[in-house]
């Protein structure tokens, strides 16, 4: 259960976004990951498959790892090797997949995709790399997921759909208004998402400079007015907000209640948002890209009171891994 954000505007040439990554609280992400794979360069967010070649190992892709523009694509890190989230310093592509479900075993991850897409010369040689490229690439050999993923760069911005099956389908978003993403698709038909959406049309949009996020950052991580505590029972991680504390992730009726509320027996069933990054891109290529992440370790407790949880409320709690002179 993730989220994000973005705004593509062509008049001024400037693609931005804000995102946010819901997964199982004790899942090695970032640093920990890179450190359980035993990798030599570790870090959360970084040239990552340029920097560790072994990686190109562990995950599928139709075609990145031969890719000379590894060399300026920056990604996440997940203990499978892969990613949810690349961009091009250069060229500003960006790419941002969500899978409604976790990767069954049978199935192969498509976490390696975001790479693909970010080694792309724009985001339409991105989608057609996928519309072109995936269902041959996956031939008899490999099973995916369905996904959303989205593509975008200073000129247009693109969801890429697959069904999971045989089919892939591209939708072109308009320019000049917020949209919002989940798992699920374009929240178009979803309150929560378009509640997030109508606030972030009152805000002034952001721009390369990490302190114009403000705004922005505001209207992503507001509760709803109407939302209960968090240490009420009623409380719902996928309805009141994009930045959730500690919840139940389980196929049962108590999914996305408090999970210090409704324990779980099994650790992995605990998630929460695990980071949230800005990414601004302009006629130069990527411009500006933040994160702020939460690590726990098997051995710490499930914290219970969101102040100590470390999200971000302002810019200032972001680390800036790129930014320009302006930024």
């Amino acid at each position: 259960m993730s989220t994000c954000m973005f705004l593509l505007d062509r008049q001024h040439e400037r693609f931005v976004v804000i995102e946010s990554r819901d997964h199982s609280i004790y899942r090695p992400h970032g640093y920990d990951a890179a450190r359980k794979l035993g990798l030599a360069h570790r870090y959360s967010y970084g040239t990552q498959w340029l920097d560790n070649p072994e990686l190109r190992d562990r995950v599928w892709t139709i075609q990145a790892t031969t890719n000379p523009a590894l060399a300026e694509v920056v990604s996440g890190l997940d203990i499978d090797g892969g990613t949810w989230l690349a961009f091009h310093r250069g060229t500003g592509v960006y790419s941002r997949i969500f899978t409604e479900e976790p990767t069954p075993a049978e199935f192969t991850s498509p976490s390696g995709l975001p790479i693909d897409c970010a080694t792309a010369e724009s985001a339409r040689d991105a989608v057609e790399l996928l519309e072109t490229r995936l269902l041959p690439a996956l031939g008899d050999s490999a099973k995916l997921p369905g996904f959303h993923l989205l593509i975008a760069d200073p000129h247009d911005a693109f969801v890429v759909a697959f069904d999971g099956r045989d089919s892939v389908t591209t939708t072109a978003l308009a320019d000049g208004r917020p949209h919002v993403l989940t798992a699920t698709g374009p929240a178009a038909d979803d309150q929560f998402g378009k509640r997030i959406q109508d606030q972030a049309e009152k805000a002034q949009a952001p721009t390369e400079k990490l302190i114009s996020w403000a705004p922005w950052l505001s209207a992503y991580t507001s509760a709803d007015t109407d939302a209960p505590d968090y240490e009420d029972e009623s409380w719902l991680a996928d309805t009141y907000s994009a930045i959730r504390p500690p919840y139940r992730d389980t196929p049962d009726a108590d999914r996305y209640k408090n999970v210090a509320l409704f324990p779980v027996t099994d650790p992995s069933q605990a998630a929460w948002t695990k980071s949230v990054s800005i990414y601004a891109a302009g006629t130069t290529g990527a411009e500006l890209f933040a994160y702020n992440e939460r690590q726990l370790f098997d051995y710490q407790p499930l914290p219970t009171e969101v102040r100590h949880m470390g999200f971000p409320t302002t810019p200032d709690d972001f680390f800036v891994v790129i930014a320009t002179e302006n930024s």
